[in-house]
Formats: structure tokens, C-alpha cells, sequence
């Protein structure tokens, strides 16, 4: 795991099938960018993913849904993007109902969670930290170390010098 911004977006049709492809893609996309946690941790992190998943394909217009997941460090972002432009609300689920907890889940389990209205609809979003992640081994510091020597340098300018001049006329 880098402390490099990774991200990825995928798009699925409005179906009860999507929100277990969303899940598993989600915790398997993060685990294939170097995360380590344990079960409670994808199963957590998935059930608040299957939760935005559930409302965009119950409540949303469409047929498709967008759904983007971005990590850096410790952090990660989850936006599901629908046609509706009806934003999700936390309802008083009774006892015997079988819906209306689902943004009670991702308030309480989620760092925090939001709405914003997009031109074609709306985005629902959360933020979710994982656990401290394990320092890279002392191969995949060489390998980071080999990268920055490897790539092309870029001129340093510091904020508030003036940049050396070669000549001066």
C-alpha cells in the first residue's frame, strides 16, 4: 500500500445482481491496490457499499448507476452517481419493517456521508478509514526508491525563491 491516490469507476445496471458485484468489486479493487485488513473490515466496508448500491437501484431513475471508489492512505471515498435527483434521507424504521436502515447504517459505520446534486441526477457518498496499514517491505521500498530514480526529474521551484538564472544580460 503507497500513499498514492488510486481510483477506479465502474458502471452498473439498476439490478439486485449489481449490489453483490458492487461489494465484491469494491473489497477486491481495494485488496488489489495493496490494502490489508480483516473480515470484519470488507465485511463493514462492503455492507456500506451495497447500502448506496441498494437506495440508487431502489429509489434512483435509470437503468445504470456509476459507481467510484478513490483511496489514499488510511482513506477511502465511495460515490454512487444515479438519475434521481432525490436525495436519500434517514427514515424511522419500526420494529417489524424490513427497509428504511439503510442510511442509519452508513451514518453510524461510514467516517462521514453526503449528497450533491450532479447535472444528469445526484451523487451519494461516503468516506470510510481502514485500519493502520502495515509499512511496505524492504523490497517494495526498493522497488519505490528504483521508481524515483528511475523517472523523470522535474525542476524544484520553492514557494517564495526565485529560480537560479543561467545567464544574465
Amino acid at each position: 500500500m503507497t500513499t498514492t491516490t488510486s481510483s477506479t469507476r465502474w458502471f452498473l445496471v439498476c439490478a439486485p445482481a449489481s449490489v453483490g458485484t458492487a461489494r465484491r468489486h469494491a473489497v477486491t479493487q481495494l485488496r488489489s491496490w495493496g490494502y490489508r485488513f480483516d473480515e470484519d473490515v470488507a465485511m463493514t466496508f462492503a455492507l456500506l457499499v451495497s447500502e448506496l448500491v441498494t437506495n440508487a437501484c431502489l429509489h434512483g431513475r435509470g437503468d445504470f448507476l456509476t459507481v467510484a471508489l478513490v483511496a489514499r492512505g488510511e482513506e477511502v471515498f465511495v460515490e454512487v452517481l444515479d438519475a434521481s435527483n432525490v436525495a436519500p434521507r434517514q427514515l424511522r424504521a419500526g420494529a417489524g419493517d424490513e427497509g428504511g436502515r439503510g442510511m442509519f447504517l452508513v451514518d453510524a459505520l461510514s467516517r462521514s456521508w453526503g449528497t450533491q446534486s450532479t447535472p444528469r441526477g445526484k451523487a451519494v457518498w461516503f468516506t470510510y478509514t481502514l485500519p493502520p496499514q502495515p509499512a511496505p517491505s524492504r523490497r517494495a521500498r526498493r522497488a519505490g526508491l528504483l521508481h524515483a530514480l528511475t523517472r523523470r526529474p522535474r525542476p524544484r521551484i520553492r514557494v517564495g525563491a526565485r529560480p537560479a538564472l543561467s545567464a544574465q544580460t
